[in-house]
């Protein structure tokens, strides 16, 4: 993937229509306008940033065996490696089928890292830490329009940036937790329809049906088989939980009522989805990173809505539009960031 692929775009897209919802139905509940652009600026920079980090810190190297084409291409790596490599990527070239984390172990300097990549694929193929990868490329961690995003690290590193943002200009935490919720989901459907343009979060082989049919430029190992549509399932979950955020908006019994609803809302159809996908992703238990993602989020979530709801409703002021001086200072941001003609910025 490259700046120009579908999942970048795709994800631009999702983060401008997100950052535009929570803009514009941000002030409706009494949230100013200048706040809510810093709190877009540090949602998109801690999604971003987090959800590189969960993918970095926890999940693993892709397992699955090479094709023809990506054998041929590590046999002719062979001369440029050191004896030592040489002999280890000849020795798997031997006995097939070859994973595809020796394609990494190729990639990589002798040293301490490499020596622990392969013993980590000696012990499983689709355990091989990412982590070893990137510390021994450092460069890469960053370059994350190569691919690699967790939603569970960026929505958590998001919602801790946003809080800090929030207090800073004196804003109610629960009323920007509100606000941002459906930009989430909003966002997030434009995020998975570009996994499912790019060939990632694919799912498992199953029957042979029209709704499992491959687009015709997969390659391997994810193309030329019927697998679940998850990258679909998993956009239509979103656009799902959009409406829903979008409805309780408006009909909101407590300040924070559709940010826990993101949460627990979310879960079940994640929770779901993640059992039929086959890419490699980390975890523990027999659960992926995801899963206990949305357990440890969705269900003390659930417990707390339930509390509040049997509280009863908060006196909530009606959504109302921003007074004239918000709308001109929001107007005036957006100004801002527009620079005039000829402005070298």
């Amino acid at each position: 993937m490259d700046l120009g692929s579908p999942y970048f775009v795709l994800l631009s897209i999702g983060l401008a229509l997100g950052c535009r919802w929570v803009l514009r139905w941000g002030p409706k509940i009494g949230v100013e306008r200048l706040a809510l652009v810093d709190v877009c600026i540090a949602a998109v920079v801690g999604g971003i940033l987090g959800g590189r980090i969960l993918h970095v810190v926890a999940e693993p190297l892709p397992g699955h065996a090479l094709s023809s084409g990506e054998l041929a291409r590590l046999e002719q790596k062979l001369p440029e490696l050191d004896p030592a490599g040489r002999a280890l990527v000849e020795e798997a070239l031997l006995h097939p089928p070859v994973a595809a984390p020796w394609s990494f172990v190729a990639a990589t300097e002798p040293g301490p890292l490499r020596d622990a990549m392969v013993e980590a694929l000696r012990r499983d193929p689709h355990g091989v830490p990412a982590l070893l990868w990137y510390r021994a490329h450092p460069s890469y961690v960053l370059q994350f329009w190569r691919g690699g995003l967790a939603y569970i690290g960026g929505l958590g590193l998001a919602f801790v940036l946003c809080v800090l943002v929030a207090k800073r200009h004196g804003a109610k935490i629960r009323d920007v937790a509100d606000a941002t919720a459906p930009g989430i989901a909003l966002g997030l459907i434009f995020g998975r329809i570009g996994c499912f343009l790019g060939g990632c979060c694919y799912g498992q082989v199953c029957d042979a049906a029209w709704w499992a049919t491959q687009p015709g430029w997969y390659g391997h190992p994810v193309g030329g088989v019927p697998r679940y549509p998850t990258a679909l399932l998993s956009a239509l979950n979103a656009f799902v939980l959009f409406w829903v955020l979008r409805w309780l908006y408006q009909r909101r019994a407590f300040r924070g009522e559709v940010f826990l609803a993101l949460l627990v809302v979310y879960a079940p159809g994640r929770y779901l989805i993640e059992a039929l996908r086959a890419d490699p992703r980390g975890g523990a238990g027999g659960l992926s990173t995801s899963q206990l993602g949305v357990l440890l989020s969705g269900g003390p979530a659930l417990l707390l809505w339930i509390v509040l709801r049997v509280r009863g409703r908060e006196a909530l002021p009606p959504l109302r539009e921003p007074n004239q001086s918000e709308a001109n200072a929001g107007e005036a941001s957006e100004a801002a960031a527009d620079p005039p003609e000829g402005d070298p910025r």
